[in-house]
């Protein structure tokens, strides 16, 4: 049988992108990429893309540090800038329990060398002159987070890897991925061409489980919709490139956006999508926005002590979009058993783009039997063993998983 490629990637979003970008640079052959759509164009399109250094989970850290670098290496792989925004965070507390929450990731942050400072409500309110401050008790500042356009980072990912020697194709649906006993040899496409590698990576986000479904595995996660609003804009009240914050007695985190704040909210019982429902495109899908208002209706009041006026705020946009979330609420990286040579890189939990280079990273180095620079474990995507991630059952566990969330 004829080998086309060594690797192919389904999914052009970032954690396909990523992938693809830490394959080529390790020189794992012939990779071929390819995506229903224009690359970046779904999920990637619709991120609030907060790259949090500090993270309770030390394999985290090291994965968001990896973003950070690789950001370093396209820059200077394009010569040109993905247009970083160092504007620093700002993590609230207002009640004892998130103290406790604070106090880990001072400490996390501390053990991983990451500059961070309590700050006092007079230094917090030179930072968010918008924000009443009188209702923090404890602020802690790192000062070197940043946030980034998630299609920029994407487009990155991807022209580096091309610039490598791999291979995108964009509008280039996949109807299978074919299996011969227990080996992943090929994959057709929509068109009926069939392609051929020893490896096939599943990074399909909220469509992966689709092409799982007739080999009879399901990857434990589900679509979780994820949304933020943003004002209008008041130039002057929300200075441009100020700290984004995360306040989690609000539930909520914002951030700058050209002289708007971003606000993202997170109900509490977040909501689950059949990945039976999805359209081909996002833009065509019904994220159920009628319930906007109901969303705002319950967490604004929680908002409310940091920014009074929030009920009369104008509200110019509102952005949803599907975050793939896990019960545990770690990310799937690793074998889909019992398939040999078949991959996983899925589950973003919200945290996808700051830790995408990392994921990537650790996905490349298991396809190619290297050395893993975390330890893979907690990531293998059968450690729930069987799952049905089409089962109502499993889609509330999921979505529960994004409600319990802590932090913004």
């Amino acid at each position: 049988m004829k080998q086309d490629y060594d690797v192919i990637i389904i999914g052009g979003g970032l954690l396909g992108c990523a992938t693809a970008y830490q394959l080529a640079k390790r020189k794992a052959g012939k990779v071929l990429l390819l995506d229903a759509n224009e690359i970046a164009s779904q999920a990637s399109s619709r991120a609030a893309c907060l790259l949090t250094r500090a993270r309770t989970k030390p394999a985290l850290m090291e994965m968001v540090q990896e973003t950070y670098d690789c950001i370093d290496e396209i820059e200077h792989l394009l010569g040109e800038s993905l247009e970083l925004q160092q504007c620093g965070s700002v993590t609230i507390s207002s009640s004892d329990a998130s103290l406790k929450e604070l106090e880990a990731l001072e400490e996390a942050a501390v053990r991983f060398g990451i500059p961070n400072e309590r700050i006092d409500r007079r230094r917090l309110k030179e930072l968010l002159p918008w924000m009443e401050v009188s209702a923090v008790e404890e602020a802690l500042y790192m000062p070197t987070d940043a946030f980034i356009d998630c299609a920029l980072l994407c487009s990155g990912y991807a022209r580096a890897a091309r610039s490598l020697g791999a291979e995108l194709r964009s509008n280039t649906k996949v109807k299978a991925i074919v299996a011969v006993g227990d080996k992943a040899t090929e994959v057709e496409l929509a068109d009926g061409e069939k392609v051929l590698a020893p490896v096939v990576v599943n990074a399909a986000g909220s469509w992966a489980n689709l092409l799982m479904r007739p080999l009879g595995v399901g990857l434990p996660f589900t679509p979780v919709r994820s949304h933020f609003w943003i004002t209008g804009t008041n130039l002057g009240r929300f200075p441009a490139n100020h700290p984004f914050t995360v306040i989690p007695d609000a539930r909520a985190f914002t951030r700058s956006d050209v002289g708007a704040l971003i606000i993202g909210l997170r109900e509490s019982e977040c909501q689950a999508f059949n990945p039976d429902t999805l359209t081909d495109k996002l833009e065509d899908f019904d994220f159920n926005k009628a319930a906007e208002w109901k969303v705002l209706d319950e967490c604004a009041p929680l908002l409310q002590r940091y920014l009074p006026d929030i009920e009369t705020l104008g509200i110019a946009h509102y952005m949803a979009g599907p975050s793939c979330y896990v019960p545990d609420a770690k990310f799937i990286i690793g074998q889909v058993r019992p398939y040999d040579g078949l991959y996983a890189v899925a589950g973003c939990c919200g945290g996808g783009v700051a830790a995408g280079g990392g994921m990537g990273r650790l996905a490349a180095e298991l396809i190619l039997r290297e050395e893993p620079f975390v330890d893979p474990a907690g990531f293998a995507p059968d450690r729930f063993g069987a799952v049905d991630p089409f089962s109502v059952e499993f889609q509330k566990r999921c979505a529960d998983a994004r409600s319990n969330k802590k932090g913004g």
